[in-house]
């Protein structure tokens, strides 16, 4: 019967010990099954949090290009240049003078990728006279420096990174590596036994687990789908996934995940990963640009970012550096010259802070806007696209400058201008309409409310030009010596509400020209002549002029009843400043994938939408504005660009604006109080000294009025100006001029 007993108790043993390990099977055949699963849906596609990278414009080094010494050595500062003796690697420059060698950076432009090459810049009278290639390397491309960075799409995604093919990193970045953290990588199927048992007995004699045996399968596993927790559970699942990421993916690809995933440093909330973005970061260069020496640097920080961290502690990373140099050299990797040499360099870390970056709240916003229109959140949100802009960045800087520090001035000197007065200030390329800078707030560093874009506010009379422009475009009937009458009249409207403009002083003029009403910025006359010519068609031009929004041709538009954003306003005054042209412009270039690949160009298309020469006699009226009206502030200041523009004041001195051009640059200015309430400056006294800032730093030639054929020159007596008119339709009196 005892034996009986035992028996049953030993076949009892046996099958619960079958059924324990086929429970432990069955375990493991659905961890790995899950771990699979897991795997194939993240890995495979490879989604990290990498937003879309946006840069300014890039500038061209051509001869015969325009920049003054100050815009050019503006733009080297903004990308981290740095002045040397001798300019021995990208990033550097010598300068002698008006004369600079540069030693430009490799970069990935949307037209492909330029290595890094020395390049011979003169500058002489304001105009790039000289540049030459000096290096070695045969560029098809335009020189050019490269773009400054100004942001990414989404700022508040906390993990940076620059993803990087295989085929892009040095061959001695992976032989570092390698030797030092996986020298068996391409012998093991994803765990190292040799390195288990010498972590096993490392822990045994510790008594805690203090050192892993972890191979870069296992590290990858261990970044990207699991925690850092030390536990028996989350090693066993590392080694899992491990073993199944190798039986899926080749170790090329496999590399290459690590080098785009491992955490090599911080920068302030945001955590620097992939050794892309870790190139860029510590040595403002392109990975494939790295010497032996800032690689070795780099893979020292796989062992610990915050231990080894270059710029607080640099003899303890120097020495874990040299440890690798040593080691490329033990196994073959480099020679005995490549390893001398790069143990004499110091770590060459540039400091923190210098990387290139740039905040242009009001200009990101811009161009989000116009990129979700053709890209999905999860394309921005993970693709690495890098988005080329049109953005000047010494531009931007000059347009911070103008309304951050003028509505500082008006503030502190005016008390009886509100303390919380706003602004937005936007500038296009006069010519092509390429948005150049957009500024939304006084603190140019703020990324709420977009003023330049998102505010609507009436706009005053720096709507009139285009009054006048419509009465001008019927030559047979106005000129700009045509009279007007300037008298009061009122109208009642369909709800029986009562229209009764006034002049901004008060008074009637009786008989004016059409020049002398549009320089003094009457009311009475601008108004009557907003009815004789229809208002109506007046709105149909600001239609076929681009604007998009809902318009009511009440007459009370024609003297800026009608609420419009900063950016519509330019978009109007496009029209004046190109000669007729509605410009399509996009503040986009072109948007480039993470291989460099062209996804989109966005071209500039313009069509003529006015006569040329009804738009010459609007800007000549225009420059009188600003040479004897309203706007005269800005020619004593300025007296020798011959600039054009208009003020804008509505009712209660509400709102301030001036929109006009210089040679090269368009832009509005517009001052005002969020809540609406007066704020006491007019458009000279507020926004026109906005631009007028702007303009004194940026401009430096003469806005030169291009003749069309069909504009004629006469006058009606001996001693009286010569006045430009339409050929065909002089009045009676009047000759032409020799």
């Amino acid at each position: 019967m005892a034996e009986i007993t035992s028996g049953s108790k030993l076949a009892l043993l046996k099958k619960m010990t079958i059924r324990l390990i086929l429970v432990g099977l069955v375990w493991l055949l659905a961890l790995v099954v899950y771990s699979d699963a897991e795997i194939s849906n993240k890995f495979a596609t490879n989604r990290w949090l990498v937003p879309a990278k946006v840069y300014a414009r890039s500038k061209s080094l051509l001869e015969g290009e325009a920049t003054t010494l100050n815009q050019f050595t503006s733009e080297l500062k903004k990308l981290n240049y740095r002045q040397s003796i001798k300019a021995t690697q990208p990033g550097e420059y010598e300068q002698y003078g008006a004369d600079f060698i540069l030693y430009l950076r490799g970069f990935q432009f949307g037209d492909g990728f330029v290595p890094a090459r020395k390049v011979s810049v003169r500058i002489n009278n304001q105009v790039i006279v000289k540049a030459q290639l000096i290096s070695d390397i045969n560029v098809a491309n335009p020189l050019r420096l490269e773009p400054v960075f100004i942001g990414r799409v989404n700022p508040l995604v906390s993990e940076d990174r620059e993803l990087v093919t295989l085929e892009k990193v040095p061959a001695t970045l992976v032989d570092a590596l390698l030797v030092s953290e996986d020298r068996e990588f391409f012998q093991h199927m994803g765990i190292s036994l040799k390195g288990i048992v010498r972590a096993f007995q490392k822990n045994i004699s510790d008594g805690k687990i203090t050192q892993g045996g972890s191979t870069i399968t296992q590290q990858l596993v261990k970044n990207y789908f699991l925690t850092n927790q030390r536990t028996l559970w989350r090693k066993a699942r590392e080694a899992i996934m491990a073993l199944t990421l190798e039986w899926r993916y080749s170790k090329d690809e496999i590399l290459q995940a690590y080098i785009n995933e491992v955490y090599l440093g911080q920068e302030g909330a945001r955590a620097i990963h992939g050794f892309g973005k870790a190139s860029r970061f510590y040595f403002d260069r392109d990975i494939s640009q790295l010497n032996h020496s800032q690689i070795a640097t780099l893979v020292a920080l796989v062992r610990g970012p915050s231990y080894y961290d270059p710029r607080r502690y640099p003899e303890r990373t120097l020495k874990r550096r040299n440890l690798i140099l040593e080691q490329l050299h033990a196994f073959g990797k480099i020679s005995d010259n490549d390893w001398q040499l790069a143990q004499q360099k110091s770590l060459q870390v540039i400091p923190q802070g210098q990387a290139n970056r740039s905040t242009m709240p009001a200009a990101m916003g811009m161009v989000t806007r116009q990129l979700k229109q053709h890209y999905s959140l999860e394309q921005l949100n993970h693709d690495d696209l890098s988005v080329f802009t049109s953005i000047n960045p010494f531009v931007q800087q000059a347009a911070e400058q103008a309304l951050s520090q003028r509505i500082d001035w008006i503030t502190k000197h005016y008390p009886s201008v509100p303390d919380d007065l706003q602004g937005a200030l936007v500038v296009s390329d006069r010519f092509n309409g390429d948005v150049l800078a957009v500024v939304g707030d006084r603190d140019p560093s703020f990324s709420g409310f977009n003023r330049a874009i998102h505010a609507y506010r009436q706009t005053g009379s720096v709507i009139k030009p285009f009054v006048y422009l419509a009465a001008l475009e019927r030559a047979s009937q106005y000129s700009l010596v045509t009279t007007l009458q300037d008298k009061a009249f009122s109208l009642t409207a369909t709800d029986g509400s009562l229209w009764q403009p006034k002049n901004y002083d008060k008074q009637q003029h009786g008989d004016v020209t059409l020049t002398q009403a549009m320089v003094n910025s009457y009311n009475l006359s601008t108004a009557r002549l907003a009815l004789s010519v229809g208002v109506e068609n007046i709105v149909s031009n600001f239609y076929r002029f681009g604007f998009s929004r809902d318009l009511h041709a009440f007459p009370s538009l024609a003297l800026g009843a009608q609420e419009m954003s900063p950016f519509e306003v330019l978009s109007l005054y496009q029209v004046l400043a190109s000669g007729g042209l509605k410009v399509e412009s996009s503040i986009i270039s072109s948007v480039v994938d993470s291989t460099g690949q062209l996804l989109d160009r966005y071209p500039i298309t313009a069509e003529q939408v006015v006569t040329r020469e009804s738009v010459f006699l609007t800007n000549k009226l225009l420059q009188a504005a600003v040479s004897e009206g309203t706007g005269k502030q800005i020619h004593q200041r300025l007296p020798d660009l011959n600039l054009a523009g208009k003020t804008g004041t509505t009712d209660d001195l509400k709102d301030s604006w001036f929109a006009g051009f210089s040679e090269n640059y368009l832009a509005v200015a517009w001052l005002g109080m969020d809540n609406n309430n007066p704020m006491h400056l007019t458009g000279a006294t507020g926004a026109l000294q906005v631009w007028g800032d702007l303009i004194e730093q940026v401009e430096t030639q003469p806005v030169v009025m291009r003749q069309p054929e069909g504009i004629v020159y006469a006058k009606s007596g001996w001693f009286s100006e010569c006045m430009p008119f339409v050929a065909g339709y002089l009045p009676e009196d009047y000759e032409l001029c020799d």
